[in-house]
This record gives C-alpha cells, structure tokens and sequence, in this order.
C-alpha cells in the first residue's frame, strides 16, 4: 500500500511540475505584421482581413487561416494563381514578441472569356447561359460557379430531370495584355426524364386513398416536379382531417418513379356541446335552459365531403338552428360545391331564414375563387299592421356575388406561418312585402354586402407565435333593418363580452394574439381583441345612429383532444373587474 501511495505522490509530482513548466512556455505575441508583394490590395485592406494583428498571441493555426483568406479573396477577383506565406521572426532581445511577415505572389489576373455547355437537349444552351450570374469579362469565381452549376441541375429538376449531372469539363487559358482570358466547358448529363407512375398512401384507415391520391394534385405519368412535390404535405394539411403528415418521400423502380406519403388519421367528427340554466329572475317567473350544440363531420364515408349542424339557445327566446353541406372536386375536377341553411329566432321580434349556395374553383394550392348564391327571408313575429313602427318588417331578399382567397397557412388549426386573406362582394334586392308606400318606407331597394379577412401569422421563436387578424363586414341599401345587421361579440370576434352582443351595418373587429406552443396543435395565449360598429339612424323607426370602439383582453389555452380542438379563454371587457370577466368555451372547428 506503502508503494502504491509514493507512486501516486510520484505521479501527481510529475503532473504539476509538467503543468508548471507548461504555464512557463507562454506563446509569444505579434510586434508588427508586413505585408509585401501586393499591388491589387492595399496594405491597409489586407491586414484589415486577419486575425493576426499586433499586441495578440501568435498562433500558427490563425496564421494558417489568415493566409488561406488572402488567397480566397485574391481568387474571387480572379488572381487563380495567388500564393501567400508568412514568416515570424522573434524580436532582437525579446523572445516573447516576434515579428510577423507575409510575401504574396499574385499571378496574372483571369477572366472568364466563354462559357460553352455540352450536351444540352432538353433545354437549350442559350436559355440555360442566360441564367448564370457569371458573365464573360467577370473573375472567375469559383463559388459563383459553382452556384450556376447547381442552378442548371434545379432547372432540369423542375422539368422532370432528377438526375441530371453537370461538372466543368475544361478550363481552357489564353494569354493576353493585361490579363488572360478562361474559357469554361460545362459537361452536362441531362440523365432520363423521371415520371410518377404510382402513389402509395400509408397509415390510412378511414380516409379513402383515391382521395389523398387526388388531393396531390399530382397525375400518374406526370413528370417529376419538385415544387408539386413539396407542396403535397401542406396541401394535405389543409384538408383538416388528418394529424400528421410526412413528407413525402421519391423512390425509384425499374426506371420509373413513385410517391410514399404517410399520414395519420385525425378526429374528423366533432361534438361541442354546452348547457347552462338560468334561475328565474323573479318570483312568478320560471327559470330556462340555454347552450349550444355543434356536430361536425369534416370527412364522410372517408370521402373527404363535410357536413355540420348547429343549434344555439342564447336565451328564452332567442335561438338559431344551422346546417352546412360541401360536395369535393366535382367531376373530379378541383371544384367544390356546397350549400348551406340558417334560422334565426330573434327574441320576439322575427325569424330570418336564409338559404345559400356556393361553388368554389381551387385555382392553386393557394388560391380559390368562388361564386356565392343567398335567397334571404325575414318573417316578423308582431302584428306590423297595427304597429307599422317595428324594429322589422316583413321582407324578402336575394343576393349573387363572389368571393376570392388566398392562404398561404401551414395549418387550419395552430399555424406558425403565412396568411388568409379573404374577400367577397355580394349584390341583389330587397323587398319588404308588408311596407305600404304610403308609410315612406321603400318596397324593393338594392343591397350590397362586402366581407374582408386578413390574418398573419409569424413564429418570433421555434415555440412562441404571433397572430394578427383583421375583420370587417359592412351592408349599404335603403330601407335596412335590424334583420340586416350584422352581429359580432364574443368567442369568434371580440372576447371579453356576450356573444353577438352588436349590432351595426358596418362592423370591424381585430385580434392580436402572442402563443406559446406546448404542442403541435396545443398553446396557451395572451390576447388584446378592439372592435367597431356604426348603425345608422332610422328616422321611420325613431331609432338614433349608434357607434361606439370596444376592446377586450385576456389569455386562454386551446389543446388538441380526441372530441377535436377545445378552446377555453378568459376575457374582460371595457371598465370590467375580474368579477365580470366572461369564461369563452368551444370547440374549434374549421369548417
């Protein structure tokens, strides 16, 4: 034990004298640094690009480096022929300072002369020449090109030629005054056209695969596209009924090419349900049941066709029973047509019944247009002949227009990038059946509808979002009323107040958000909500005009759960106390 305890002191002696003879080997530092040899660079210029500068430690790997820049930087100027070496010579009576010497030897200056391409067919010499960024007369500079290179084989990539190879054949020097001219020959080998003949789908169980196949976009016997090719993940997410979708991967057989896409079904039948009770508000009174109940099916039979059904009691008497419908690539064709039914039962004073239509063409990935159909019908539920000074008259009213998106989001649900923007414009008439002329009110006018939605969405970090939107919807024409307003409030519009507490013909509302992601589809969020409404004043009914500016805030969270995407927020609302903050719940469902 006694040995093994002195060979131990022995070692740890032996260490520290090393380490304390290595603290004594200080490396010397720089006095000076001279650059000889130059003319195409200052002096100034060269020892502005090293490391190795006086009053710093000379270090032979930094020093490597410092001469490996000068000759890149001489080369990118055409100087193929550049050399640099360095020499330090310690300081006469200092060991511990050294001066540092760099001779360059600089060459002949090299431009590019020509430029030939062999073996181009597919496409031509001149169209594939006429994208390089290296032009006769330049330096030659080899980043550049090489970045022309990778330029062509994206070229033939994006016409159906994967494998394509394209390298400099021939670099070809002629003397002359001054400089020599190079000239370049790029051997090309455009390899064979690669066509998709088949699409593989996996991880499917309920989704049909001719409707993912047909959601590519993308036709067997079509031609290799990479832009296509990338855009298949997204354009699937944008289906909303899948959870995941991997990229897609390329594999090749027998000369010919295919598409593995795996995905991972999603829950595509939703169910949000609330119910709440009022207690009577006085005795004699009897209490009510309120809520809402919502039934989404955004993939029927698995043949990617959508239908839902609302149904809301915000009070006693007040209610309103929905119903949407949307038919997928008619005739295989990128159309979708789809239709919808809405009754509204406003408290005791009217029912509105509207029936419309749309019919949608996918234009791109990104942009659709479509072509929108309503018939519209108010019924008062007071006796207008006794009393012709209603809030709302008996009425009737069809509309045609049209609507234009483009989204560019990387998910319906939490997206992190990109943006909606959506418009539409509708015009038609209105006749109010039960206005006589006599009483100043008109019996058919025009109506017009404009709707508009812009939405941003940008990632400040790998899990924090901020998200803009900005809404607004107004109706112009004669004679409106209070079954042609607009309604906005609450969970979808402006949180921290009741839902459709406004009313107006002209309404605006935006909702700033920050996220932070805890999953895919799941983050918490803090929210600021500002909103507008002007309604006009009615002379006939004795009703004056009205606007006033709102603001909400608050934060909430939305997960991704097995019933679908719930949402639950807390907001205050203008001059509110927490005690009056209002809880916002619901499933969300993008329809």
């Amino acid at each position: 034990m006694n040995r093994c305890r002195r060979e131990g002191v022995l070692l740890l002696l032996a260490v520290l004298l090393g380490m304390d003879g290595l603290a004594g080997a200080r490396m010397p530092g720089v006095r000076q640094v001279r650059v000889a040899g130059n003319t195409v660079f200052s002096a100034h210029e060269i020892l502005g690009w090293l490391e190795t500068k006086s009053s710093r430690p000379l270090s032979g790997a930094t020093l490597s480096r410092d001469l490996s820049l000068i000759v890149e930087n001489y080369r990118r100027e055409g100087y193929l022929e550049a050399a640099a070496t360095a020499n330090d010579v310690p300081v006469a009576g200092d060991s511990l300072l050294a001066d540092v010497s760099i001779d360059l030897s600089e060459g002949r200056k090299s431009v590019v002369g020509s430029i030939t391409v062999r073996g181009a067919r597919r496409l031509s010499e001149a169209e594939l020449l006429d994208r390089f960024d290296l032009r006769r007369g330049d330096p030659l500079d080899p980043a550049v090109l090489e970045q022309d290179i990778d330029m062509v084989l994206s070229r033939y990539e994006n016409v159906g030629y994967p494998f394509a190879q394209c390298r400099v054949a021939a670099l070809a020097r002629k003397k002359g005054d001054g400089c020599d001219s190079l000239e370049i020959t790029l051997a090309l080998d455009e390899g064979d056209p690669l066509a998709i003949d088949e699409i593989r789908v996996e991880g499917n169980h309920e989704t049909r695969a001719s409707v993912i196949v047909r959601e590519t976009r993308v036709g067997l016997g079509e031609l290799y596209n990479p832009v296509k090719i990338n855009g298949i993940r997204g354009r699937l997410n944008r289906l909303n009924i899948f959870s995941s979708v991997s990229e897609p991967e390329l594999y090749t057989h027998d000369r010919k090419g295919g598409i593995l896409i795996t995905v991972k079904e999603g829950s595509t039948n939703t169910f949000d349900g609330i119910i709440g009770y009022v207690s009577a508000a006085a005795s004699g009174q009897t209490g009510y049941l309120t809520g809402l109940a919502s039934v989404a099916m955004r993939n029927l039979f698995g043949t990617g066709r959508k239908l839902s059904f609302h149904w809301q009691r915000e009070d006693q008497i007040t209610q309103e029973l929905g119903v949407q419908y949307v038919e997928p690539w008619i005739f295989d064709l990128p159309v979708n047509v789809g239709g919808g039914f809405l009754q509204r039962q406003q408290d005791s004073t009217y029912v509105r019944r509207v029936v419309d239509g749309k019919t949608e063409l996918m234009l791109s990935d990104n942009l659709s247009v479509s072509i929108t159909m309503s018939s519209e019908n108010v019924i008062p539920t007071v006796d207008t002949a006794v009393n012709i000074v209603s809030s709302v008259y008996s009425s009737s009213s069809t509309t045609v227009g049209g609507a234009i998106q483009f989204d560019t989001r990387d998910d319906l649900y939490s997206p992190t990038s990109g943006a909606r923007y959506a418009t539409d414009y509708q015009y038609g008439r209105k006749r109010s059946n039960a206005v006589p002329p006599s009483s100043g009110g008109p019996s058919d006018a025009a109506i017009q509808r404009i709707g508009l939605d812009l939405e941003f969405y940008h990632a400040t970090t790998s899990r924090q979002v901020i998200a803009i939107g900005i809404h607004g919807r107004e109706i112009q024409g004669d004679g409106l009323d209070e079954s042609d307003m607009y309604r906005f409030g609450g969970t979808n519009s402006l949180r921290g107040y009741r839902e459709n507490q406004f009313l107006g013909s002209r309404i605006a509302w935006t909702n700033a958000e920050y996220r932070f992601l805890m999953a895919r589809r799941s983050f918490f969020f803090g929210f600021v909500d500002a909103g507008y409404y002007f309604r006009p004043a009615d002379d006939l009914r004795a009703l004056p005009q009205v606007q006033a500016f709102k603001v909400g805030y608050g934060f909430g969270i939305r997960l991704d759960t097995s019933l679908g995407n719930l949402g639950v927020s807390f907001a205050l609302g203008q001059g509110d106390s927490i005690a009056n903050g209002k809880v916002h719940f619901g499933i969300i469902n993008e329809f």
